[in-house]
């Protein structure tokens, strides 16, 4: 048997080693390697970080990296299944047989796709950095699964990022709207793009597909998510359940989500579990990088865990490919678009409630301490609606002390001045191309 799986592997080096690596549409992200640290890049599947990879193998070789320095493995390939019953030694053995006069000789540089689906990877891992003179790089696509391993046994020699599906800004690059576009031809790629990127949304397959294709990539991700990343690696023995719960939150992107509602609806179903395991999906869904659920604003942790929570997905095209309503509700689908900008800042992100029950849909803490209050609604057409944004973000912002507010629309803009400070209404497209930027 180890013969065989160091043949398999033996034969994934040496074709990844002589593939043609392509240069793809920059990203935002810019990686980080450091000495002895192992760099850990995770994300929803299919977003984009096998090509990212790839790009900095690419940028390696131009810095002069022998290519048989550089050893790249998917471990989503069914013939490494034996590594569940151990067997790591295998990949070094595999490589450094080939190249025996490079070990701790030359930096060979190992990529690992989709690791942790393997037990005790970390433990390979580890022994690989302290003994060979390399660089390691890891993808993943369950936050959980990495962190845990990470925290018994890597804790202090990595250091993880997250990368997300295409921003707004990077879906303009890749369009050719630089900088260097100016006037009112810039004015009009921008708006171009921007009706483009709201229907397309980041994942960068899906680009350019007619809308049938779209909704079937975005549903064959979202089966393969819940199948992959959370049915199998957790066992779930009720995957239906699973299923109602995801289909739920889909169908109520940025409304307030109870468990105890869905723990009512599951067992009217006839399944049943407890609340506690509606928990611990909604947990799973999110170590997947597939939803993200905000708490309520409050000095108090405490407060906070009881408090209801609101629920956004990784990209707003695929929540309405997989949902009923969202399609015909632009307000929500607006609502995800500002989250996911947020998201790509920041992971402490809430909802604000005043103490007149106002509410604002977004308090987001920079990593420099900085707040910044947003509201989101896709048109301020009728004055009941201007006033009733204005209200709920003028009060919020006496409240935290903030002097400036963001109303995010689709496309009015305007400069309110309020006794709280100045209301900034920005079309989303210029707020997710060049405001956010500026945090």
């Amino acid at each position: 048997m180890q013969n065989e799986l160091k043949s398999v592997i033996s034969e994934q080096i040496a074709d990844n080693q002589t593939r043609t690596l392509h240069s793809y549409s920059p990203r935002e992200l810019q990686i980080e390697a450091l000495d002895g640290v192992v760099t850990i890049v995770m994300g929803v599947r299919r977003c984009g970080k096998s090509t990212l990879m790839e790009t900095i193998m690419e940028k390696l070789i131009q810095d002069g990296v022998p290519r048989e320095n550089i050893v790249w493995l998917n471990f989503s390939d069914e013939r490494l299944l034996p590594l569940h019953q151990g067997g790591w030694d295998t990949i070094h053995d595999a490589y450094y047989s080939t190249y025996p006069e490079k070990r701790r000789t030359e930096k060979v540089y190992f990529f690992f796709d989709e690791i942790q689906i393997y037990p005790h990877w970390e433990l390979f891992v580890e022994r690989l950095r302290r003994d060979e003179n390399c660089e390691i790089y890891i993808t993943g696509s369950s936050a959980r699964m990495l962190s845990k391993e990470i925290a018994s046994c890597l804790r202090g020699r990595t250091l993880s990022w997250e990368l997300f599906p295409f921003s707004f800004s990077e879906y303009m690059i890749r369009c050719g709207i630089t900088k260097a576009l100016k006037g009112s031809n810039r004015r009009l790629a921008i708006q171009k793009a921007w009706e483009s990127y709201k229907a397309e949304g980041g994942f960068p397959a899906v680009f350019g597909t007619p809308p049938a294709t779209r909704r079937q990539l975005h549903q064959e991700y979202y089966n393969a998510l819940l199948l992959r990343d959370v049915i199998e690696r957790y066992d779930i023995r009720y995957p239906q359940v699973l299923r109602h719960l995801a289909s739920r939150i889909i169908n109520g992107i940025g409304t307030l989500f109870s468990v105890r509602k869905v723990h009512d609806e599951v067992k009217s179903l006839g399944y049943t579990v407890s609340r506690e395991t509606i928990t611990q999906f909604l947990q799973w869904l999110e170590d997947a990088y597939f939803i993200f659920a905000i708490p309520a604003y409050s000095a108090s942790i405490a407060k906070q865990a009881r408090e209801f929570r609101k629920i956004y997905c990784i990209d707003h095209s695929m929540a309405a490919s997989l949902s009923t309503q969202i399609l015909k509700n632009h307000g929500q689908m607006l609502e995800n678009m500002v989250f996911c900008a947020l998201r790509r800042l920041t992971p402490d992100i809430f909802y604000y409630k005043t103490a007149e029950n106002y509410e604002v849909d977004f308090v987001a803490i920079l990593k420099n301490g900085e707040k910044i209050l947003i509201q989101v609604c896709h048109e301020l057409n009728s004055q009941e609606t201007r006033a009733r944004e204005v209200r709920a973000l003028g009060s919020a912002m006496k409240e935290t002390t903030l002097q400036r507010g963001y109303i995010i629309t689709d496309s009015h803009k305007e400069i309110i001045t309020h006794e709280s400070g100045e209301i900034h209404i920005l079309p989303a497209r210029e707020f997710m191309a060049d405001t956010i930027n500026q945090h």
